[in-house]
């Protein structure tokens, strides 16, 4: 089983995300995470304020090199679990096949809710200490949310 986050450019919510979910599961989960950005660039390195907010909790971001989504990354998934929505409807006007894998974050949090906006995970980027806490903080939420369906589809 493997989950993508993904958000805009790899460099921020979607590697946090992952590596979150990654220390939370720890090494005996059948469940591999993985992030990727729509749009986004290749190789670059994690936010510096997220990054921070990672190591604090105790997971190293230092080799991280964002990735652009993909249609083999999508293609090798079984569920994306996007930021915001307009994440998840640019997955769905790219690869409208891919529908019954896509949902928000905030959404399969909240046990199937519509997706909509009001999941969203505003962006950090740039935007100071505050705004990526704020972010940290709600991952880490959802995060929580959903390791027990992690868990329960690694069995």
């Amino acid at each position: 089983m493997r989950w993508v986050f993904v958000c805009t450019a790899n460099i921020s919510r979607s590697p946090y995300a992952e590596r979150r979910m990654a220390q939370l599961l720890g090494d005996t989960s059948a469940v591999e995470v993985a992030s990727a950005g729509i749009p986004g660039f290749d190789g670059r390195p994690m936010d510096p304020q997220m990054a921070a907010l990672l190591e604090v909790r105790g997971v190293d971001a230092s080799d991280h090199a964002s990735r652009i989504l993909t249609e083999d990354i999508l293609r090798d998934a079984s569920l994306v679990l996007t930021m915001e929505f307009s994440h998840h409807m640019a997955i769905l006007e790219k690869w409208p096949w891919a529908t019954d894998r896509v949902r928000g974050l905030g959404q399969f949090a909240k046990s199937g809710q519509r997706n909509s906006m009001v999941w969203d995970i505003a962006d950090p980027y740039r935007r100071g200490r505050g705004a990526a806490k704020k972010a940290a903080q709600q991952i880490d939420q959802y995060l929580t949310e959903i390791l027990p369906l992690a868990q329960e589809s690694a069995r």
